[in-house]
């Protein structure tokens, strides 16, 4: 009787165990939903740590017809981790196309861009698929094993009956480097529809706020650098939208009512919170205001350990903890500059 006492507590301990591993995977399970994919209010964390070396993060030149290519420099002695996303406008949620990717000469398997009718069988693979609103996509490769550090060509094609067009694509890396200082990053992806009423006004309710967690503690006296990047598909310029850190506003500039202003529809927006960095679980809210669709889709947090502007660096010795573009600092160097921006930000200087 003992025996079999303990045989069936070990089952239930076992049944409790993989009800807690599916509830917690679950969620990340990429279906379609109107709200929001995989979650409706909030970003999800899909990778977090502390590495020597930095974090990389740019691209995006937004809305046009495919192929569209983009082109990345990862710095470092190796990638450690890496994804590239990709913004996709189907045209309406009831539309089906496909999605080509290329890396590096590498082609991946295509993609089902499904819609509505995507009931996430297989979402659990690489890429993740995360389509909400009117087809509205952001779709997630997973490509640590396949980059590295160097120049990378990455080229996306779509076809189908879907628009097809592209947002943007964004290269988001992990590095490692035998110089570098320390640096603790967080990336939470997702694809969130904000939204009012609709442009015909019969949708039923609004969806006005959003969320990214960096859950942890933080010795704010350790770090130098806290820089915060955040990507937005269909905001429109004119149209008030405005973002948050630790409830503090935070201004693009001179500009704090319309962060997700681009006339492309596709804005990827850099800011130093280093002064309003909490020393447990920073938070970052999306708010809506009076856009009619807003959908955050990227939002990655950076600090890092090295003093900001204290000299000039050399270009073949930069380790930094964010490199990305949109930043007014300049260093003394001689650089190509970069595929139609005019700025590589790296954490502590620009590249122009």
């Amino acid at each position: 009787m003992l025996l079999k006492s303990e045989k069936l507590s070990r089952f239930f301990l076992y049944f409790a165990g993989v009800l807690i591993f599916f509830t917690y995977v679950s969620p990340c399970l990429a279906t379609y939903n109107f709200e929001g994919s995989p979650e409706q209010d909030e970003l999800i964390e899909v990778t977090s740590g502390t590495i020597k070396g930095g974090l990389y993060i740019d691209g995006g030149d937004g809305l046009k017809k495919t192929p569209y290519v983009q082109e990345f420099n990862v710095p470092g002695d190796s990638v450690v981790w890496a994804k590239i996303y990709v913004g996709v406008w189907g045209g309406t949620e009831a539309k089906k196309g496909t999605l080509d990717l290329t890396v590096g000469g590498k082609e991946f398997e295509s993609v089902d861009l499904e819609g509505k009718a995507d009931k996430g069988d297989d979402e659990d693979q690489n890429p993740a698929i995360y389509c909400t609103g009117h087809g509205v996509y952001w779709i997630a490769y997973d490509v640590s094993s396949n980059i590295s550090t160097g120049p990378l060509k990455v080229e996306a094609k779509t076809s189908g009956d879907i628009d097809g067009r592209i947002y943007g694509i964004i290269l988001a890396a992990a590095y490692e480097d035998k110089e570098g200082e320390d640096t603790r990053y967080w990336i939470e992806e997702g694809n969130i529809n904000l939204h009012g009423k609709g442009w015909s006004g019969d949708l039923a309710s609004t969806h006005d706020e959003a969320y990214a967690d960096f859950s942890g503690k933080v010795d704010v006296d350790k770090y130098k650098t806290a820089n915060l990047a955040v990507v937005y598909l269909c905001g429109s310029p004119g149209l008030e939208d405005s973002l948050y850190f630790n409830d503090e506003q935070l201004s693009d500039g001179d500009n704090k009512n319309d962060i997700a202003n681009s006339k492309s529809y596709f804005d990827f927006k850099f800011f130093d919170v280093l002064d309003i960095l909490a020393d447990d679980d920073n938070e970052l809210k999306f708010q809506r205001d009076n856009e009619d669709y807003l959908h955050p889709v990227l939002a990655v947090l950076s600090l890092g350990t090295g003093e900001e502007g204290s000299s000039d660096l050399i270009v073949s010795g930069l380790t930094v903890p964010l490199l990305y573009a949109g930043k007014d600092n300049t260093i003394k160097a001689n650089i190509k500059k970069h595929r139609k921006r005019p700025c590589i930000w790296l954490s502590s200087s620009t590249l122009c």
